[in-house]
Parts: structure tokens; sequence; C-alpha cells
């Protein structure tokens, strides 16, 4: 007869069967489309990933023998100009991509391009160094359409810096009027509006490409108001005024302003709201953010329920569980305040079978049935401060 020994006293088998690698979504990936200018040597509608200015410049710039730029800003194109200002971006977007237009037809395909930036992971979309409007539509449909098939994506776009003003109208007012077309009904652009002005033989710096990088920097949660943006300067006779800063907001456009308040000279983004049509739809760009990347999280936290768990108490109980692992951590992290999680199904299971009524029964059925699974969740979000109304009272 064989005896087992004691020793080693404690066996342990580990089974890993059931661990499934974690999805990640990246949320600071951006892309920028546009005009190489003919310089360089990177095909059109190839997303090309750059890690640097350098590696930009060996692209999409017309170089010498030392690796410099052959003439100057005349030896790039619009593309190039936007990749340099959204690198200099601090914090820095996590990965930038460049997707060349075709310019054979002697003006950029931007609907070739932007379908080439579909696949790609990027939260932000841009067209590099475009101003006009109806060209502008394109970006706007592709974000709202790829978003809407299940990739979240935002579009930011700049106001044109030398829109001409008609008499009796404010810089605001003409804004408005001349990009209306870019409204979002579900808030997926950002319109950003500065007078930049060309210095020698470097023309106006590319607003929305720094705004793309800046905003790409920050985590969802982060307000983009008075978020700095660098590589771009604008005279101060040029600088919006008080009363066009207030304007600018108040029709959803996004201003870069030079606040007194701050020591030192430099750019921020004077609002925080998204370029949209209103109504339900969110109105600040770090909740539009947020709800992406909850919506994400949920999605792949959730995809291994599907086809394994049961429609029964503990199938259901598991899933809440697996539920609250997601949100759980994001309320410990401050990305949301509270969240509350109804199985609809959940109390109907936990009681006696003889108890349940016809309608309750009727509903398990259907959904045993029909192997849909309902549940209602609730995220409370606590944005941050953008304005404080501070009351000072004097007493002698």
């Amino acid at each position: 007869m064989t005896v087992t020994a004691e020793y080693p006293f404690i066996k342990v088998t580990i089974d890993t069967r059931g661990m499934q690698p974690l999805a990640r979504r990246a949320v600071g990936n951006i892309a920028i489309v546009g005009s190489a200018g003919g310089f360089g040597t990177a095909p059109a509608n190839v997303p090309v990933q750059i890690g640097g200015e350098a590696e930009a410049r060996q692209h999409f710039a017309e170089l010498d023998d030392n690796g410099a730029l052959a003439n100057g800003e005349s030896s790039v194109g619009p593309l190039y100009r936007a990749l340099r200002t959204a690198l200099v971006q601090n914090p820095a977007p996590s990965r930038v991509y460049a997707v060349p237009t075709d310019d054979s037809s002697g003006s950029p395909d931007y609907t070739a391009a932007l379908t080439a930036t579909s696949a790609l992971p990027v939260q932000f979309v841009c067209l590099a160094g475009e101003t006009a409007a109806d060209r502008l539509v394109a970006l706007k449909d592709h974000v709202e359409n790829v978003s809407a098939a299940g990739d979240a994506r935002m579009a930011v776009a700049m106001v044109d810096p030398g829109l001409a003003v008609a008499e009796g109208k404010t810089f605001a007012e003409t804004a408005d009027e001349q990009y209306r077309a870019l409204k979002s009904d579900s808030s997926r652009v950002v319109l950003v509006a500065a007078r930049v002005q060309g210095e020698g033989d470097r023309p106006p710096a590319d607003v929305a490409a720094a705004a793309t990088g800046a905003i790409a920097g920050f985590p969802p949660q982060a307000s983009v108001l008075m978020k700095q943006i660098r590589d771009v300067k604008i005279p101060l006779a040029r600088q919006f005024s008080g009363s066009e800063i207030k304007q600018l907001a108040e029709a959803f456009i996004i201003p870069l302003i030079d606040p007194e308040l701050i020591p030192g000279e430099g750019l921020f983004l004077g609002s925080g709201r998204c370029y949209t049509t209103g109504g339900t739809a969110p109105l600040y760009v770090d909740i539009v953010r947020v709800l992406d990347q909850i919506e994400f999280m949920l999605k792949a936290g959730l995809i291994g329920s599907i086809g394994e768990t049961r429609i029964d108490r503990l199938g259901m109980q598991g899933l809440r569980s697996r539920i609250d692992g997601i949100l759980g951590p994001l309320a410990t992290a401050g990305v949301i305040s509270e969240y509350t999680v109804d199985i609809p199904l959940l109390p109907i299971l936990e009681s006696a079978e003889a108890g349940r009524s016809p309608g309750q029964r009727e509903t398990l059925t259907a959904a045993r049935t029909e192997r849909i699974v309902e549940v209602l969740l609730t995220v409370t979000y606590a944005g941050a401060v953008h304005f404080l109304d501070v009351k000072l009272a004097l007493k002698a």
C-alpha cells in the first residue's frame, strides 16, 4: 500500500482559464489630415504614425543634405506645420497620426483621407490649416458617422483668423453664421477661434492642431477651460476683448485668450464647450470624453458575459459584480462621484418562485426566451468649476 506523504502539506493548483486580457482604450490619440504641399515621400491617404518633429520633417518636408528644411517654411505644407504645432503641446497627445491628402485635383481630397482614418485608434481628428466651413463639414460628418458606428471621436476645427466681420455684427455673430453647418447634434465638434497672424515667412499658427494636441494631452475628466496652448501667438491688438470672449463662449465657440490674472504671457482656452446644437446633447468637452470612456469600459468589461452568464440569480449577481468592478475604480479615482446599478430581473430572481406575480413570471420568461437582460445605470459626474459668483459685502 502506498500512502501519500503529507509534505508539502498544501497543494495549490492555479487555473488561469478564467483570466482574460484587460481591454484598454487610448484617450489622447489624434489624427491630423491635410495637404503635404507636394513635399515629402509619404503616399496619399496612408496614415503615418509620427513620433516627433524630426520624423514629421522626414515624411512631409523638402530637406537639404543635413536633414534641415531646404528653404525654410517654403519647404513644407499645412500638414507638417500642423504636426509641428500639435507635437509641442504640453502635456502632449499620446499618439499622433498624419494622413496626407491626395492633391492631384488642385485641392485636398479630405473625403478619401478621412476614410483612411476610420480604422485608426484616435479620439480627435482635425484638418491641417483648413478654415473653409464647407470643407470642414466633411470632418464633422466623419466624426459623427464613425462615432455612431462605435468608434467614438471628436473633431476640432478653427475659425478663419482673418474672418471679415460685417458692419453692425460682432466677430462671434459672424463666425457662428459662417460655421453654423458644423454644429453637431451629438456634440462631436469643437470650434476654436483666435486672430493669429503670420510672422516673416511663417504663416499663421494652426489653431485647430494646437487645440487638438492640447486637449488630447489631458485625461477625459479634465475640463479644457484655461488649459494652455503652445506655439501660438496673437498680437495684442488682435486679441479678443472681454465682450468678444463672452460672446464667443455663448456661441459655443472656444476663444484663445491671454488672461491678465495669470502671471506671464500665454494663451489659454477661454471656454470648455462643444460646438453643439444644444438640446439634450452634452455641452462640455469633458462630459463627452468621459461618456465615451465609460461606454468603452462597459462594453469591454462586459463582453465576457455574452454567451456565458446565465439568466438566473447567481448569473445576475455576477453581472452586477462585473459592473461594480468597472465603475467602482472610476468612483474611487474621482472620475465620477457615484453610480447605481439596477437590474430589474434580479429582484424577481431573488424572490421565491411561488411568490412571483404573473407579471414577474412573464417578464422572466420573456428575458429567458429572447435572452435579453436590461441593466439601468445611473452615473453622477461632478464637472469642474467654470464660473465663481463671489458676493463681497462691506460693513463699516
